[in-house]
């Protein structure tokens, strides 16, 4: 997590635990969940189970708490389990329904493809159409005279990583970095027609 990250996160608290909660549900949905942060979603979820600061809606509620027990979280996934157990079967559909879009805007496999998009925009301005290059910044002598991972090879690194995570929870394939005709914004369309596919 970094620092801007924790900084919304203790102010949605601190706003929280004032009583404003017309303020806490902004930031928690506005400024936390588009970038994954899962208490966030839980807290909207929250907000929107209890009518604190939104209207009171059950249905939205348990879609929010399932997006934020996407990653298995035991306490995210005991929230959704029990909610989702007191919906008769018209709730259950329709927080199905909201589940699946809130997913396609906010879900992990969502998001890493924008990140990927946006890694691979840094390293193409940087190095040009083919990534993996010998130019500059790939490796940094330190003082000691070692040579440490530069700032766009760690860029790569992660950017493939991400790559590999999504290649193995979806079933696309995606094609060699390198490649000329390998788009990163495709990936994201990609994910969302799997998860289209999926619910």
């Amino acid at each position: 997590m970094d620092s801007r990250t924790a900084r919304v996160q203790n102010l949605a608290e601190e706003v929280y635990s004032r009583g404003n909660f017309e303020r806490a549900y902004f930031i928690y949905r506005n400024e936390l969940t588009p970038i994954g942060d899962k208490y966030g979603q839980y807290m909207v979820g929250y907000l929107h189970l209890t009518g604190k600061g939104v209207e009171r809606d059950i249905v939205a509620a348990s879609a929010w708490y399932r997006l934020a027990a996407e990653r298995g979280t035991k306490e995210f996934v005991q929230v959704r389990d029990k909610l989702y157990s007191e919906l008769d079967p018209q709730q259950r559909a329709d927080s199905d329904q909201q589940f699946v879009q809130l997913r396609k805007q906010y879900g992990d496999l969502v998001l890493l493809a924008r990140a990927v998009a946006d890694d691979y925009e840094i390293l193409r301005t940087r190095t040009g159409s083919r990534l993996g290059s010998d130019s500059p910044g790939l490796m940094v002598m330190v003082p000691d005279g070692t040579a440490r991972i530069g700032y766009y090879a760690q860029i790569e690194r992660r950017m493939r990583a991400r790559l590999a995570y999504i290649a193995r929870h979806v079933d696309i394939q995606i094609s060699e970095i390198d490649a000329k005709d390998f788009d990163a914004s495709r990936i994201e369309e990609q994910v969302v027609a799997v998860i289209d596919r999926l619910e």
